[in-house]
């Protein structure tokens, strides 16, 4: 009897070892796997942050490349268009210092307009030449009219009320070869502005008066071409 007991103890303490060793491997294996998720993660971790850090550089350097093409087109632009003015200055003072057979005397040569932050205040410019004989100076003055539509009729408004600029009189000019006549107006807010008729009347032995009408265009200013 009491070594029966003794074998079932021995079993039992068998059967209880076994199974506490086992739960110890099951444990230690648990651990080692959750040991080897973390370093994973870790891993993993160090992956993204170097994937993060490569698209940072990517996207700036795309922002670079971007940056710089479109620096490159507004420089090309500004180019073109610098090779416009000059183009234009050189057929202007061509045909000042070479005219056609036909062109002699003084000439109403165009009309700039510019608009400012007012909508209703605009810049002018009138450019006037001498050309073939300009060995001596030709003086006179220079009258504008704004031509167009007010409540439904057709109306012709003075300069001399619209711009400071412009006197009764007109504004007056001297020059050899060429003159800017500019200024600015005050377009009345019930007018609805169509054409510029310029009047400019030299003096002296070969008193001129011309008259021009130019549509209303309003551009931005592209050179500026001074007194001379």
């Amino acid at each position: 009897m009491l070594l029966s007991i003794l074998v079932l103890l021995v079993v039992a303490s068998g059967c209880f070892l076994a199974g506490y060793y086992q739960g110890i491997r099951e444990k230690l294996h648990v651990l080692d796997e959750r040991a080897e998720l973390r370093t994973e993660t870790a891993d993993l971790k160090k992956q993204l942050s170097q994937a993060q850090e490569q698209s940072a550089i990517h996207k700036h350097g795309s922002e670079l490349e971007r940056q710089a093409s479109e620096r490159v087109r507004k420089e090309n632009i500004s180019l073109q268009n610098r090779v416009s003015e000059l183009e234009e200055a050189v057929t202007f003072y061509k045909s000042i210092m070479a005219p056609r057979k036909n062109d002699k005397g003084l000439r109403i040569e165009r009309l700039e307009l510019s608009s400012t932050v007012n909508k209703r205040r605009f810049k002018y410019k009138v450019v006037m030449t001498q050309v073939a004989d300009n060995s001596s100076y030709i003086s006179g003055n220079v009258t504008m009219n704004l031509v167009g539509m007010r409540n439904g009729s057709k109306e012709s408004v003075s300069f001399e009320t619209l711009s400071k600029e412009m006197e009764s009189s007109g504004i007056p000019f001297k020059f050899r070869y060429f003159q800017n006549v500019d200024g600015e107006i005050l377009v009345p807010a019930d007018f609805v502005p169509e054409q510029i008729e310029v009047i400019a009347q030299s003096k002296g032995r070969k008193a001129t008066k011309l008259e021009k009408r130019f549509d209303w265009n309003v551009l931005e200013v592209k050179s500026d071409v001074g007194k001379g």
